[in-house]
């Protein structure tokens, strides 16, 4: 189901990794039409940019650092990961959740937990939603707040998740 790793030259520099990474998010996200479930619209805001890209590719490929985004590899790499993600999201490699944020919303976490992979996303009204963001799972401790999550859902504890699922 997942493509191969996009291997970096060492050589190459930051602002050709990122053209590179673009045209991959663009030809998956803007210039076609994603559906989860083939229902739901993955909307990827393009009217909200940052530097002529839409603000969420930023959010696949940079991780926040001491209060700043910096490219982060491991997340870049894995940017083709993304929309197959959303697309084979029942797949028994990924574990589907909902969990509600601590900004009153609830996203829905698609974990390939065997890769340490996470696509988030966020309802936007009956048929549409954006991609909140995705990332690479680099610490244990991220492994098992994901787990919480993933257990608390399953396990209906938080009532605020009854009869929240989109379809």
């Amino acid at each position: 189901m997942f493509s191969e790793i996009i291997k970096f030259d060492n050589d190459s520099k930051e602002d050709e990794k990122i053209n590179f990474l673009y045209k991959i998010f663009k030809n998956d996200f803007v210039d076609n039409n994603v559906y989860l479930n083939n229902t739901i619209h993955i909307d990827p805001r393009s009217s909200e940019k940052k530097e002529n890209k839409e603000k969420i590719f930023w959010h696949i490929i940079t991780k926040k650092y001491k209060g700043k985004r910096c490219f982060d590899c491991q997340r870049a790499c894995r940017i083709k990961w993304v929309k197959q993600i959303i697309l084979n999201f029942r797949d028994p490699k990924i574990k589907s959740f909902y969990y509600f944020e601590y900004t009153k919303k609830i996203r829905l976490y698609l974990w390939a937990y065997e890769y340490n992979f996470v696509v988030i996303l966020q309802k936007l009204g009956s048929c549409n939603s954006y991609l909140v963001t995705s990332f690479y799972i680099d610490n244990e401790n991220k492994i098992e707040k994901l787990e919480k999550k993933y257990k608390g859902y399953n396990n209906k504890i938080d009532v605020k998740l009854n009869k929240c699922e989109w379809f």
